[in-house]
Parts: structure tokens; sequence; C-alpha cells
């Protein structure tokens, strides 16, 4: 029996203590314990950390005599800063806590200078971390590297490398001989052919049949072979 009243007591206890969590420290609780895991789960190698700004302002709105206050973020996408809608049903008032974020994730970066047109590979290149927000565009990671990729423009040391700051490499040079693999159901024909202008992986090139000297479109597939669906 005794047990049983220790047990309630401590209950008891709990309850008391959330309900006197101050404004701050329920936003603060929502933050460690909803929005630091949900981006984590977004971006599972990062370091994630969220500040709250001006939180003396909380300090002036009405105690709320509800368990618990109501939070939302209003803008879950964000990398960088967001506001919390905060809001009590007893007394009903809203208000909103300005926050920051910082998402630091581990992307590919330069350990030399790149010259535009150079091959991106991983002896140029090393792992670094990186606030996401400041960042533009999609950035590469050892998950997913731009090795094989080219700079699309000079790259100085310690750039972070991005979509925007590569292109495909050029597999298919004007004047190159290639088998040109025609497919037509289940029928296949191939022939050989010259390349009338360079062409990257999955591009549409003019290819001039050696023997009919033909000039078609096909698509690039490797540095030796394109395609054509009839």
């Amino acid at each position: 029996m005794r047990i049983i009243r220790l047990s309630l007591a401590f209950i008891c206890f709990q309850a008391s203590f959330t309900f006197a969590l101050s404004t701050e420290d329920q936003i603060n609780h929502y933050i460690n314990q909803v929005e630091i895991p949900r981006l984590a789960e977004i971006y599972p190698d990062a370091i994630i950390s969220i500040t709250l700004n001006n939180a003396a302002a909380l300090n002036y709105l009405p105690a709320c005599d509800s368990e618990s206050i109501q939070i939302r973020n209003q803008r879950p996408d964000a990398t960088k800063r967001t506001n919390y809608e905060i809001s009590c049903n007893n007394p009903t008032w809203k208000s909103y806590a300005p926050v920051t974020q910082s998402i630091m994730i581990p992307a590919i970066k330069t350990i030399t200078p790149i010259n535009r047109g150079q091959v991106i590979s991983k002896s140029n290149t090393d792992v670094g971390e990186v606030d996401l927000s400041s960042l533009r565009g999609h950035v590469f990671t050892k998950k997913n590297p731009p090795y094989g990729q080219v700079a699309s423009r000079n790259l100085r040391i310690n750039t972070f490398i991005t979509v925007n700051l590569t292109t495909p490499p050029m597999l298919v040079k004007k004047g190159n001989v290639v088998l040109i693999t025609a497919k037509s159901g289940s029928i296949t024909v191939r022939m050989n052919g010259v390349a009338l202008e360079n062409g990257v992986e999955g591009q549409q090139i003019r290819v001039q049949n050696t023997s009919s000297e033909r000039i078609i479109y096909a698509k690039v597939v490797t540095d030796s072979e394109v395609l054509v669906n009839y």
C-alpha cells in the first residue's frame, strides 16, 4: 500500500513540475524533443543546434493557466531562421518566438585550387563541416560525391562543391568514332558512326552513319556508344 502511495506522489510531482515550466522552458523542451530530432531525420549526419532569440520578451506574456502552451514551427523547411507560433487557450493569446538554427553537415570541399574544366577527384577534395544555410544549391557529400564531374568555373581552395559549380564530363568529342546502337522493340542493330559534335552523358548529338553517310540524332551512352530508339 505504501509503494502505491509513493508512486502516486511521484506522478503528481511530475505533473506539477510540467505545469510549472515557464514559457521559455517549454519552448526549449519543444526544441530538444521535437525540432532537433525532426531535423536529425532529414539531415542524419548533421550537427544541429537551435537558439531561442529575444527570450526576455517572453516574460511579458500572460501566464498560461492551461497545462501547456501550443507551439508550431511556422517554417519547418527553413535552414537558418524561423518563428515558432506559441499560443495559450486559457487565457487566450498568441505570440511568436524567433529562433536561429545551425545545421552543420559534412560536405565535399576543395583542398587545392581547381581550374575550370578540371576533373574533380578524391585527390583534390576532402570532407569538411559547413553550415547548410551558407550554401547555394545542392551540396555533394561522401554518399553522393562529385568525383568525375568537371568544374564549371575556377574554384578556390576550401570551396564547398555544389551542383551549380560542376558540369558532367564530356564523354564524346567531335570526330570520335562511336558505335551506334539502334533499337526498335526487341530488334537491336549496331553500326559504326562518327560524332559530329561534343556530348555529355544523356545528351542528344548529331552522328553520321559511316556506311550510309546518313546523319541522325543519338543519345550519348558512354564515351564510345550512342543510342537511337525507333
